[in-house]
C-alpha cells in the first residue's frame, strides 16, 4: 500500500458511503511543495469538509506566543554552549537575515525550525497548508482539526526542553548535513514517496517518535474516520505522517477503511 508514490489518498469507510481524502503536506512556502495544487483543489471543490492538523481558525496567537517564548528574563544565550551560540549569531545574519536578538527569547524548538527550512525557498506568500486552507475557506467548506490547537501545545511540552535544546545544537552544529537532508526530502516528496518521508520524519524525531509521530497518528486517524463517517472529508497534514506501520494510512486500514492511492 505505502509503497504506492501518491501524496493523496482516497478513503472510503468501512460503513460505505461518501470517500474522502487523505493529503500529505510539507509546511513550508517553497514551490517545488506546491505540485499537486491543483489536483489539491479539485478534489477539496468535492468534499463537504476541510481538515488541517489543527483548525488554523483556533490558533490563539497569545497562547503560541507564551508556548515559543522563553520564561522572562532569559535568552537562548543562558542555555547553549558557547560554541552553539556562537554558530547561531552566524547562521542568524548569513540564513536567515536577522539580529540573533530577533529570536534569542524563542523557544529553542522555533529556532530549530527556522533554521532546519532556512535553505528552502519562499516563493508563496502562505506555506502550502495555508495555502489549502485558503482554498477551502474560499469555496465557503465548513473547516475543522484532526487535532486541536491545545493538543499541538500540549505535544510540545511533553518533550524535554533539554532536548529541544539538544535538537537545535545538533542542527546549529550540522548545518551542510541539515541542508542535505531538507534537499532529499524535498525530492522525496516532489516524487511523492510517502514511505521515504516517513522514514525521514522517524529519523528527524530520533527519541521523540512515539510523541511526534505514533501517538498523533492514532490521534488524527480515529478523528479522520469519525468525521468522514458522516462527511466527504479533505484532510491535509504533514506527509511523514501518512505510511509506516503507524502510520495513517495503516491505522485507517486497520480500522475497516479502504485506502486507494490517487494519481
Amino acid at each position: 500500500m505505502a509503497k504506492q508514490n501518491s501524496l493523496l489518498w482516497r478513503i472510503t469507510p468501512a460503513k460505505g458511503g461518501q470517500d474522502s481524502f487523505l493529503f500529505g503536506t510539507m509546511h513550508v512556502r517553497d514551490i517545488r511543495a506546491f505540485g499537486w495544487i491543483e489536483t489539491a483543489r479539485e478534489t477539496i471543490s468535492q468534499c463537504d469538509i476541510f481538515a488541517t492538523e489543527f483548525d488554523f481558525s483556533e490558533a490563539d496567537s497569545v497562547a503560541l506566543s507564551s508556548a515559543l517564548t522563553l520564561p522572562e528574563g532569559k535568552t537562548l544565550q543562558d542555555f547553549l554552549s558557547r560554541g552553539a551560540w556562537k554558530q547561531l549569531i552566524y547562521f542568524s545574519q548569513k540564513k536567515l537575515g536577522i539580529d540573533v536578538a530577533s529570536i534569542q527569547h524563542m523557544h529553542p524548538m522555533s529556532v530549530s525550525a527556522m533554521l532546519a527550512t532556512a535553505n528552502m525557498q519562499d516563493d508563496m506568500a502562505q506555506s502550502l497548508d495555508e495555502t489549502l486552507y485558503g482554498i477551502a475557506t474560499s469555496m465557503g467548506k465548513e473547516t475543522t482539526g484532526v487535532e486541536t490547537f491545545q493538543d499541538q501545545i500540549k505535544t510540545l511540552h511533553k518533550i524535554s526542553f533539554e532536548q529541544h535544546l539538544k535538537n537545535l545544537t545538533w542542527t546549529l552544529k550540522n548545518k551542510k548535513r541539515q541542508q542535505k537532508r531538507m534537499k532529499k526530502m524535498m525530492k522525496q516528496y516532489e516524487s511523492g514517496d510517502i514511505k521515504a518521508l516517513y522514514q525521514s520524519a522517524k529519523k528527524d524525531a530520533k527519541g521523540m517518535r512515539k510523541i511526534l509521530i505514533y501517538d498523533r497518528n492514532i490521534t488524527m486517524a480515529n478523528r479522520f474516520l469519525e468525521i468522514a463517517n458522516e462527511k466527504a472529508l479533505f484532510c491535509a497534514v504533514g506527509a511523514g505522517h501518512l505510511a509506516g506501520g503507524k502510520g495513517m494510512l495503516r491505522i485507517l486500514k486497520r480500522l475497516g477503511c479502504k485506502v486507494r492511492p490517487v494519481f
